[in-house]
């Protein structure tokens, strides 16, 4: 990490890109890490949530960390997720980042074994110790920890320096989180899309990652609020607004259909959802994309 700037700014998310067989389409998420450099974005983190990793194999997993690294070729850190149902299961992630060349690693504690305090520091100390890199903990809703879990865990265990805040709200977690001023928490990180960015970097967010459909738009408003220009920021910011609120309502499945209008996806195939886009939504988001696409900033070149 010696040779990198610190992480701040937008770090995108690849989606996973379906073949009509069901299958990682391998050169569409080639492309979409291409797509996520090119846009300006200051690093990529994946498989998470939004990429559908709990409906992955784990050699359907191991394929989208690979091809991260190889695909990036130390062009921007790369952070890949190592999270497990338990300890075993992370910690095989963890050397595997490790022989790939990730930069980091993230986790959030087991979601389905919902571990006590103890258990989850024996937990993120076996990743770090395997991963022997900068470790993220991914505080979420569906395993959250306390601002003085995340700062004990910080200061107890080597390596685990980074957290991408999002326990609801999640601009007050990141509030309370930046507060404790703790020298071993190297950064904070949002995310939701980008719909509490201004308020986020107020309170302390050195960072916000997020799905990348929009991720130029995103880092343009971050870069305006890293200069002092509130003003210019907030206009930004409500250009890219009606697109992060129908991120909200649709999911992924929306963010989908906005990289197939932006020329990488091919398709807007879900593993994970219940409910398809219908008719009405598409008309929906081609009215809200037709309204931001001037101010997209990356352009698929002819």
């Amino acid at each position: 990490m010696a040779d990198r700037e610190p992480w701040r700014g937008v770090f995108a998310i690849p989606l996973t890109p379906w073949t009509d067989d069901d299958e990682i389409d391998q050169d569409v998420l080639r492309a979409e890490i291409e797509f996520i450099i090119a846009a300006g974005a200051r690093g990529v983190i994946g498989p998470i949530l939004v990429s559908e990793f709990q409906a992955l194999s784990e050699a359907e997993r191991r394929m989208f960390m690979r091809i991260l690294a190889e695909q990036t070729a130390r062009r921007v850190p790369v952070i890949v997720n190592v999270a497990g149902v338990n300890a075993a299961q992370a910690v095989g992630y963890a050397r595997y980042a490790r022989e790939i060349g990730a930069d980091g690693v993230i986790a959030m504690p087991p979601y389905t074994l919902r571990y006590d305090a103890e258990r989850t520091h024996d937990y993120l100390r076996q990743v770090a110790v395997a991963a022997q890199m900068p470790v993220m903990i991914q505080n979420a809703d569906i395993a959250p920890l306390s601002p003085d879990q995340v700062v004990k865990l910080c200061s107890e265990i080597e390596h685990v320096n980074w957290v991408k805040e999002e326990v609801s709200p999640r601009h007050r977690s990141i509030g309370a989180l930046a507060a404790k001023r703790s020298p071993y928490i190297h950064g904070i990180m949002g995310g939701g899309g980008g719909q509490y960015i201004i308020t986020e970097h107020a309170r302390g967010a050195c960072g916000t990652i997020i799905a990348p459909e929009i991720c130029d738009v995103v880092q343009k408003i971050w870069q305006l609020l890293d200069a002092g220009n509130l003003s210019e920021a907030e206009t930004w910011y409500e250009r890219a607004l009606p697109a992060i609120n129908l991120e909200f309502a649709m999911g992924m499945a929306f963010a989908k259909y906005v990289m197939m209008k932006r020329g990488v996806f091919t398709n807007y195939r879900m593993r994970t959802t219940a409910r398809p886009l219908d008719a009405d939504d598409i008309r929906e988001i081609d009215r809200v994309y037709e309204r931001i696409e001037p101010h997209l900033i990356w352009r698929k070149s002819a």
